[in-house]
């Protein structure tokens, strides 16, 4: 049975929706509008989605082959490491084309298997829009990077221009505060947490959130804090109801965790 791109594209997303563990990843190889394989992350131990697919079927079953992946294929992250990235794989593997459903939003990884496969004479295209949305909202465990909800932690990618979060108050309490990660400077070990001007104010000589028993006892409000490991700050634009207190937990070169919890104002 031949099947459409468009039809291929969802059956991948049906791969990936067999995950157990985030993030979500599902692979499918095609040729000539014929599946070959199928893979998705979790089936084996492990194993990452596309090389469980590709290593289902020949070198020559491969050659001339289109890879579709619901997540951009990881790069290797440092030297040495000991299994091959998908990246490297793809192509070594002789497929031609590669079909991406979401560039992965870790910093580390971000748009670099993308620019890998294309420095290597790979033909590399995109889930269409509505299907990309799909993939986002699936793949990572609390949804999309961009929205997040109560309280958690979580890890982000700050590059380029930034990240932008609306923290809502719960899935069932629609009122949101957005928050900004920004300007990611690694050397100094510190990163610019914003929002709306005079909503960020930093909880000095705080540990834990259960330090601050009143978030609004803290001074000097300012449109942004640079924010260092285990640094506190509580964000509070004017007139809202709630406020969300933030921790950083770590820093990276190009992504942090941190934490985060939203408090209602009496």
């Amino acid at each position: 049975m031949t099947y459409s791109k468009n039809d291929l594209m969802k059956l991948a997303i049906e791969e990936h929706l067999k995950c157990s563990e985030y993030p979500r990843v599902g692979a499918l190889v095609s040729k000539d509008g014929e599946i070959l394989s199928t893979g998705y992350r979790g089936e084996i131990n492990k194993v990452h989605a596309e090389r469980v697919a590709l290593e289902k079927i020949n070198s020559e079953q491969r050659r001339g082959a289109t890879l579709y992946t619901t997540l951009e294929p990881c790069v290797d992250l440092h030297q040495n490491q000991e299994i091959e990235s998908c990246a490297d794989l793809i192509i070594n593997s002789g497929v031609s084309e590669v079909v991406i459903g979401v560039l992965d939003p870790n910093g580390s990884i971000y748009s670099q298997g993308f620019r890998k496969l294309l420095e290597n004479n790979i033909s590399v295209s995109f889930f269409n829009r509505r299907l990309r949305a799909a993939v986002e909202e699936e793949t990572f465990e609390f949804g999309s990077i961009h929205k997040v909800y109560g309280g958690g932690k979580r890890r982000v990618p700050v590059v380029h221009s930034g990240i932008d979060i609306n923290v809502q108050f719960s899935e069932a309490d629609s009122r949101t505060i957005p928050i900004a990660w920004k300007t990611l400077q690694k050397a100094h070990g510190c990163v610019d947490l914003s929002s709306s001007n005079g909503a960020v104010t930093v909880a000095a000589g705080t540990r834990d959130f259960g330090d601050i028993t009143d978030p609004t006892v803290f001074r000097f409000p300012s449109h942004f804090a640079r924010m260092k490991r285990g640094m506190i700050a509580v964000v509070k634009p004017s007139g809202a109801t709630f406020c969300v207190l933030i921790k950083l937990h770590e820093i990276f070169d190009n992504d942090i965790i941190f934490e985060w919890q939203v408090r209602n104002l009496s």
